[in-house]
């Protein structure tokens, strides 16, 4: 098929230019094009060529959306769960016992947002993903032209996350060490 077309391109290819312009003219661009257009599947594969980054942020449109409405549902999920928690207690002394003993604040806490160690692991795995993938993008620019810019920008995201990753685990380091003499002072 390639050959096809190479023999019917490259004579037209190989038509003398003007000696003082060194480029095509304008009837050898317009020659070449028709040529092109004579081949089949030229429509289809100007079509696909058309609707190809359409299709891709498109893809990367619904990944969004789809992410959105799981996090929704997850809160939904959640204040369905806590509200059918509430509604088990008769009364308001009930729900206070519950709430004063320990079990119930590690119960509470579970319950509510993702925690410190939770949040940092899910940054650090951002980050990691990020930064292959900007490597690989990276390495690939090397055999194809293209993928440097992404790949520089995937690398440079990926750093971002690992650095603000370790910002907020030595962050959260300081934090609880400042928090343990106070509540040794509480307690005694």
């Amino acid at each position: 098929m390639m050959d096809l077309i190479a023999a019917r391109l490259v004579p037209l290819l190989l038509q003398a230019t003007p000696p003082d312009s060194g480029q095509l003219s304008g009837e050898q661009k317009f020659d070449i094009a028709r040529e092109a257009m004579k081949q089949p599947g030229f429509a289809l594969n100007s079509i696909l060529a058309l609707l190809t980054p359409f299709a891709f942020f498109a893809t990367i449109l619904i990944i969004a959306w789809l992410f959105v409405l799981y996090r929704r549902s997850q809160a939904q999920a959640r204040a369905q769960f806590q509200k059918q928690v509430l509604d088990k207690f008769a009364s308001g002394r009930e729900f206070a016992e519950f709430l004063g003993s320990a079990a119930s604040q590690r119960f509470l806490d579970e319950l509510g947002s993702r925690g410190p160690k939770e949040q940092i692991l899910s940054s650090m795995r951002t980050g990691v993903v990020l930064a292959v993938l900007g490597l690989g993008l990276l390495a690939l620019s090397l055999a194809r032209r293209g993928f440097l810019i992404p790949g520089v920008l995937a690398l440079a995201l990926g750093a971002g996350f690992l650095i603000a990753t370790a910002i907020s685990y030595r962050l959260s380091k300081q934090w609880e060490q400042n928090q343990e003499p106070r509540q040794g002072a509480t307690a005694s």
